[in-house]
């Protein structure tokens, strides 16, 4: 049943000009332990904010808080 939807989906939009197009994810934990992960932060990395313990402050930043990109593809 979900494949017959998702196909029809898009199968539809195809049909109508639409692109499939796989984004990677934003996420906050690294699920996989795969490594290096891509941090995605609209702070400056090198002049970061931080407390009054030296901790970085990325609850100043647009997600709220640290965030990464996914290593791999879902």
């Amino acid at each position: 049943m979900r494949h017959t939807l998702a196909q029809a989906l898009h199968r539809f939009f195809n049909e109508q000009g639409f692109f499939w197009v796989s984004t990677p994810l934003i996420t906050a934990s690294d699920t996989e332990g795969a490594g290096e992960m891509f941090r995605v932060s609209t702070l400056d990395l090198e002049n970061l904010p931080r407390n009054d313990s030296g901790q970085s402050r990325f609850d100043k930043d647009f997600f709220g808080k640290e965030s990464f990109l996914t290593v791999s593809a879902n």
